[in-house]
């Protein structure tokens, strides 16, 4: 809001509803994403992600993929 809007005591408009309401979409979406990934078991195993990345194993379907556009 601008100075002047605040210091002449003017009524919110419309608008500031219109912006609460999408911050609450957002919030609550947000909070369906955590939720989802918890029930999924995204975050059940995070250390090992970090091992797999770096394995050189030839049975790794990116690793392989990876090797062949190297070449």
């Amino acid at each position: 809001m601008c100075p002047n809007c605040v210091l002449s005591q003017n009524a919110l408009g419309p608008g500031i509803y219109i912006a609460f309401g999408v911050c609450g979409v957002f919030f609550v979406l947000g909070l369906l994403a955590i939720w989802w990934s918890f029930r999924n078991g995204e975050f059940e195993d995070m250390e090992d992600v970090k091992f797999e990345m770096m394995d050189d194993n030839d049975s790794v379907v990116v690793g392989k993929q990876a090797g062949n556009s190297a070449k």
